[in-house]
């Protein structure tokens, strides 16, 4: 059986119709769907980009948390295991983070091919920044600084020359993940792993598509890129009227649709070619975003429903489709995906095929200075709801799914309980002692020294890519 692993980044559970969202167009999702397990408890744990696919390639947990940076060298990672047990390995990616900056991602695969494009890549020099045909500064978008920052910049030199749909690396991504399947329609034992960039950040999509989202009369569909940049100073600045809020919410949408659409011919190719009847396919998301909760657009800490509650889809030739509830962690795959191989599972990982979880626990760590924990520890997630999770229980938010409302002081028993489960639960995981005993004690002063982010920052002289990437070129 061949088996396909799509991640795509920046992708919300409750953003593609399947899911109930009955006003965002994603029919090929959709079509996917209708053939597979629909997993409607399905949840990051390391967040985000990295952490979260060091969480897939190792199926591990990090302590607690896996930090950004390089995959080790010595991991046997989920392409290496498919690969002993006879499988060829493919990486097809626009995800510039995997193999640049020394990431590493690519080595556990035979094969592997990247499509320039996306944010951060810095993929050409030269003296004139000339913006896409899609760009053009808006009155609504005044209040934002003119400048442009110097990833905005960067992107718009690596795409360049950018005109027709095919151009656009979402379009080249699965335009080349079809080409592959052709190619290989004869195969049984390939393992091709996806990662889709889109719909990450810049939320830049072409215009037919912003059009579906956004009707304003005269509004030809371009985008200023003022609005690219993250933070309370442009997209979330609480100052922007109203349309500029609800503009910059439909591209998120239409970015959603685009992706949709690309994938549309990537699905094509599948059927097509008749792998459909002997090949598996995986399809998650890594991780979601805001788009106006809580006055907040982007992703963050502490993490929440909006950035941590993912799709899941998963296909096999047999056509099982259903939708499950089973709690489901990014570390799961690799179990699943061996089972699915018929390659054995190593004992030292903390994988379980399908899911089958009582809770999951999600959280974000980058730094020994631990700023999030000001804003957050970890999230806990059961069937019905979250608990961000604090020291002190009565400082604990518990959310139901759907809502934005914090029902803490109306449910003390189950705070009580979700509270005492994530702790449990990071003393299964192995975090480190002293960590715990820090915790339970209502985290006093500084954060202790202890194994907590398992060798971060990762080699000597590694830095995260993405922050090189904001300095001047």
């Amino acid at each position: 059986m061949n088996i396909i692993l799509l991640i795509i980044d920046t992708l919300r559970y409750d953003y593609i119709g399947v899911n109930g969202n009955d006003w965002i167009e994603t029919p090929n999702l959709d079509r996917l769907a209708s053939q597979s397990w629909c997993f409607d408890r399905a949840f990051a744990a390391s967040f985000p980009t990295i952490p979260y696919r060091t969480d897939v390639m190792t199926g591990k947990y990090g302590s607690p948390f896996h930090a950004w940076k390089p995959l080790p060298f010595n991991t046997n990672a989920l392409p290496s295991v498919l690969g002993e047990a006879g499988y060829a390995t493919q990486l097809l990616h626009d995800t510039p983070h995997l193999v640049n900056g020394g990431h590493a991602f690519d080595y556990p695969f035979h094969t592997w091919t990247f499509i320039r494009g996306a944010e951060v890549d810095r993929a050409w020099i030269n003296d004139e920044a000339k913006w896409p045909s899609n760009w053009a500064k808006d009155p609504l978008f005044d209040i934002l600084e003119d400048e442009l920052p110097t990833p905005t910049i960067q992107y718009a030199r690596t795409n360049r020359g950018r005109e027709n749909l095919d151009d656009w690396n979402c379009a080249r991504l699965f335009n080349t993940a079809a080409e592959f399947l052709r190619d290989n329609k004869n195969r049984e034992n390939f393992f091709l792993w996806i990662d889709c960039f889109d719909p990450h950040e810049p939320w830049d999509m072409p215009p037919e598509f912003m059009l579906k989202y956004d009707k304003t009369p005269d509004y030809d569909g371009r985008l200023d890129p003022r609005i690219f940049k993250g933070g309370t100073q442009t997209r979330s600045n609480p100052d922007l009227p109203d349309q500029a809020k609800a503009r910059i919410k439909a591209s998120y949408a239409a970015k959603v649709t685009w992706m949709d659409h690309c994938f549309g011919r990537f699905l094509e190719a599948f059927e097509a070619t008749g792998l459909s009847k002997n090949t598996a396919i995986l399809v998650a998301g890594d991780h979601g975003t805001n788009v106006g909760e809580r006055g907040k657009i982007g992703k963050g800490a502490p993490v929440r429903e909006q950035e941590i509650h993912i799709p899941l889809f998963i296909k096999t030739p047999e056509g099982d489709t259903g939708r499950s509830s089973a709690i489901f962690q990014p570390q799961d795959f690799f179990a699943t995906i061996a089972n699915l191989s018929g390659a054995p599972v190593p004992d030292n990982i903390e994988s379980h095929s399908m899911g089958h979880r009582e809770i999951a626990l999600s959280g974000i760590a980058r730094g020994k200075a631990m700023r999030h924990l000001q804003r957050g520890y970890f999230t806990v997630f059961d069937q019905e709801g979250y608990l961000e999770w604090h020291p002190n229980p009565e400082d604990s938010i518990l959310t139901p799914y759907g809502s934005l409302d914090n029902i803490a002081s109306e449910n003390p028993d189950r705070v009580k309980n979700l509270h005492a489960s994530g702790i449990a639960e990071l003393e299964r995981r192995n975090a480190d002692p002293i960590f715990i005993d820090w915790l339970k004690n209502g985290a006093p002063g500084n954060v202790p020294e202890c194994n907590l982010f398992d060798g971060y920052p990762g080699p000597e002289g590694f830095e995260m890519y993405s922050a090189r990437s904001y300095q001047g070129t």
